[in-house]
C-alpha cells in the first residue's frame, strides 16, 4: 500500500493569527484548489483503474500460478516474512502479489528464463495496468525515483482526511508566510522545499518499493518559512500530546526543534506508514528557503497577532490605578510597594511607588521606594537616563537623601561610566569623596574621568579630579 505523509497526532500550532482578508492569500488558495481538484477528477478513477486491474489479474488465473512463486521468493527473498504468512495467510499472499513490485521484479526474468511468454505477457499486463494508479503513476518511490514522482506526490493524498488535514495546515500557515514573501516566492519556495523534502526521504528510504503521497513535505515547510519569519516573536500555540492538550507562550523560533523533534520521535518510535523524513526536509529547507530570501529583502509584511492580555506587572499597575481612581492612595501606596518586591526589574511600577511616596520625601517608605531605582542601575537593560534623572529627583524632594549611600553612589558612578555621562560620573565621585567612601574602582572610574577631560582639553577639570582620587583610601565601603 502507499506511504503516506499524513501528520502524527502530536499537534503544535499557532492560534493568534488574524488573517487580513482584504489581501486573500490568492497562491495559497490556487495550491489548496489544486490539490482538491487533483483529488476529486483524477484520483477519483483510482477505484475503476484498480478494479479493472484486479479483475484483469484473477481472470487470468495468474494467483493461481504465482502463490506457489511467492512462497519460493519468501524463502530466497524475505524468510522473516514466513510468520506474517502463517498469521495473515492469504491476505497477507494475495496483498504481496498484487502490490509487491520487488517481487514482479524476482519474477519476470524467471519467466523469460523458463519461456513462458504467456504468463510474461499477462503479468507485464497486469503491471501497466496496476500501475497506472495514481499512487504509482505519480508517488515518489525511493527505490524507483522520477521526475514525474518528484512534482507529483505533493499534489496526490490517500483518502479525504489525509487531503483535509493537510489543506487545513497549508492554509493555517500560508495565511501569514504569502503575506510576508509575496505570492510567486511563495510558491516558488514550496515547490524548492517539496522537493528538498522528497530528497530528504529517498535518501533516508533508499530502496524502498513504497510510494510516498501528500503535501505534508512541502506543508512541513511552510511551517518552516513561518518560523522563519516570525523569528523571536513571541506567539501563543495549542498544542495536543496525546489525550493532553492546552496552551504556551513563547518565540517563533523554538517551536522549530520542537517540530523537528517531533518527526525524529515519531520516525523510531511512531507509525511506520509515515514519511517523517519529508516532514523533517520540508521544516528545515523551508526555514532555511526563507531565511536566505528575507536575509536580501525583508518581508512585505507580516500577519497582525492578537493581544495576548497583560502581563503580571500590567496587571499589577491596573491595580494600583484602580485604587488611585478609587481615591485609595494608602492602599495603592501598599499595592505598589507589594508589587516592586515582586517585579523589581520594572521600571513602571517602581516610578509609581516613588510617585505615591513622594507625597512625604523624608519617610521611609520613598526612600525605599527610590532605592529600588537605583538598584536597577546593575541592570544593563533599564533606562540610565531615567536613573540619572530619578537620581536628581530624588536629591531635590529628599532633605535628608539616606538611600545614597556610598555603595548605592559606587553602584550609580559605575553605571555613569558605562553612558558616558561624565557630569553624573563627576558628580557621584565627588559624593562619594564627601562620604569618604574608598573602594578598587574609585580609581578606575576616576581615571577614566580624568582621561576624558584631558582627552577634549578641559586639563583643570582633569587636574581637579586627579586630586580628588589622591585623598581615597582602598577598603569596602558600606
Amino acid at each position: 500500500m502507499p506511504h503516506r505523509d499524513r501528520p502524527a497526532p502530536v499537534l503544535i500550532i499557532p492560534i493568534q493569527n488574524k488573517p487580513d482578508w482584504r489581501r486573500p492569500p490568492l497562491m495559497c488558495f490556487a495550491l489548496i484548489a489544486l490539490n482538491v481538484l487533483v483529488f476529486l477528477f483524477y484520483q477519483g478513477g483510482d477505484e475503476e483503474r484498480w478494479q479493472k486491474a484486479e479483475d484483469y489479474y484473477f481472470s487470468h488465473d495468474l494467483s493461481e500460478h504465482e502463490e506457489a512463486r511467492f512462497l519460493i521468493y519468501i524463502d530466497e527473498v524475505h524468510p522473516e516474512w514466513r510468520v506474517q504468512v502463517d498469521a495473515q495467510g492469504e491476505d497477507f499472499v494475495y496483498r504481496e502479489l498484487l502490490w509487491n513490485k520487488e517481487f514482479h521484479q524476482w519474477l519476470l526474468p524467471q519467466l523469460r528464463q523458463e519461456g513462458k511468454t504467456e504468463w510474461l505477457a499477462e503479468r507485464e499486463h497486469f503491471a501497466e495496468l496496476r500501475d497506472r494508479l495514481s499512487t504509482i503513476a505519480y508517488g515518489l518511490t525511493p527505490a524507483e525515483p522520477s521526475i514525474a514522482g518528484l512534482f507529483g506526490h505533493m499534489f496526490l493524498h490517500g483518502s479525504w482526511d489525509h487531503l483535509i488535514g493537510n489543506m487545513i495546515f497549508l492554509l493555517l500557515f500560508g495565511l501569514s508566510v504569502e503575506l510576508a514573501l509575496g505570492g510567486l516566492w511563495f510558491a516558488g519556495l514550496y515547490i524548492i522545499s517539496g522537493l528538498a523534502a522528497a530528497g530528504l526521504h529517498i535518501a533516508m528510504e533508499a530502496g524502498s518499493p513504497m510510494p510516498m503521497v501528500g503535501a505534508s513535505g512541502a506543508v512541513s515547510a511552510v511551517m518552516g518559512m513561518f518560523v522563519a519569519i516570525y523569528g523571536v516573536r513571541r506567539m501563543r500555540f495549542f498544542y495536543t500530546l496525546g489525550f493532553l492538550f492546552g496552551e504556551f507562550t513563547a518565540p517563533a523560533l523554538l517551536v522549530l526543534p520542537l517540530w523537528l523533534g517531533k518527526e525524529l520521535f515519531g520516525y523510531f518510535y511512531g507509525d511506520a506508514g509515515i514519511a517523517y523524513w519529508a516532514h523533517f526536509g520540508g521544516l528545515l529547507a523551508g526555514f532555511v528557503c526563507a531565511l536566505v530570501l528575507l536575509s536580501r529583502r525583508p518581508p512585505l509584511e507580516t500577519m497582525p497577532v492578537e493581544d495576548t492580555g497583560p502581563t503580571p506587572q500590567q496587571r499589577a499597575l491596573q491595580r494600583i490605578e484602580r485604587f488611585q481612581h478609587e481615591g485609595k492612595l494608602l492602599e495603592a501606596a501598599e499595592a505598589a510597594t507589594a508589587a516592586v518586591r515582586q517585579y523589581p526589574q520594572s521600571m513602571a511600577l517602581i516610578e509609581r511607588n516613588i510617585e505615591l511616596t513622594a507625597a512625604a520625601p523624608d519617610s521611609d517608605a520613598y526612600h525605599r521606594a527610590n532605592l529600588a531605582l537605583f538598584a536597577l542601575a546593575s541592570d544593563g537593560n533599564s533606562d540610565e537616563q531615567e536613573i540619572a534623572a530619578g537620581y536628581r529627583r530624588y536629591l531635590n524632594t529628599a532633605t535628608q537623601p539616606r538611600a545614597l549611600t556610598a555603595k548605592v553612589c559606587l553602584l550609580l558612578a559605575r553605571r555613569a561610566a558605562q553612558a558616558k555621562d561624565w557630569g553624573w560620573l563627576e558628580e557621584l565621585l565627588r559624593r562619594l569623596h564627601r562620604q569618604e567612601a574608598s573602594h578598587p574602582l574609585l580609581q578606575t572610574l576616576g581615571t577614566a574621568l580624568v582621561n576624558h577631560y584631558r582627552r577634549v582639553g578641559e586639563e583643570q577639570r582633569a587636574l581637579e579630579a586627579q586630586l580628588m582620587l589622591q585623598d581615597g583610601e582602598v577598603s569596602t565601603p558600606q
